[in-house]
């Protein structure tokens, strides 16, 4: 499946996001030729669960933020907003039983998206992750908190994945924004 962590710079508020590259299933785990995160706009992604994120990636164009008023409130409106639209559009599955999700961060901010509620959560930590390795890149972070390197800490959080899930492959991609 996937891992996707993120480490934001507590002295710079630059944010590094690493990505796995895995692609499984119940019995077999590939490597897919396309990295799971990317910026634009600004902007950066990053996407577990369903394939339907390599779509997104490719054809959401985000809006953009002018610089007034909250960023919060912007995410909370007119972002989800055009998500949503861009879901409706093009097929992408908000049921129930969607396990697709996306971490977005824009202007030092960490948000968690959901798709089957269109959630959307910002987080005051410098950290997370998320995907099927999530929660061993949880325990790489949290207890890196200390190394002043986010680049490394990212890519550590998504290496302890590769290493101890068998549903999370590299090579691993990493961004910053």
């Amino acid at each position: 499946m996937t891992c996707i962590a993120v480490v934001r710079d507590k002295i710079t508020n630059k944010i590094w996001m690493a990505g796995d590259r895995g692609v499984s299933d119940d019995n077999s785990i590939s490597v897919c030729s396309s990295p799971k995160i990317w910026k634009k706009e600004g902007y950066l992604f990053g996407y577990a669960g369903s394939m339907d994120g390599d779509r997104i990636k490719h054809l959401f164009v985000p809006p953009e933020f002018e610089g007034r008023g909250s960023i919060d409130k912007f995410m909370y409106s007119r972002f989800l907003k055009a998500l949503r639209k861009f879901y409706e559009e093009w097929w992408v599955d908000t049921s129930p039983t969607s396990d697709f999700g996306m971490i977005i961060c824009v202007r030092g901010k960490i948000y968690e998206h959901n798709a089957s509620d269109m959630s959307l959560t910002q987080y005051e930590q410098d950290y997370l992750a998320m995907g099927s390795g999530g929660d061993l890149a949880l325990g790489s972070l949290f207890s890196t908190q200390k190394q002043k390197d986010a680049r490394k800490r990212a890519m550590q959080a998504v290496n302890a994945a590769i290493t101890h899930s068998t549903s999370c492959k590299g090579p691993i991609d990493i961004l910053s924004v």
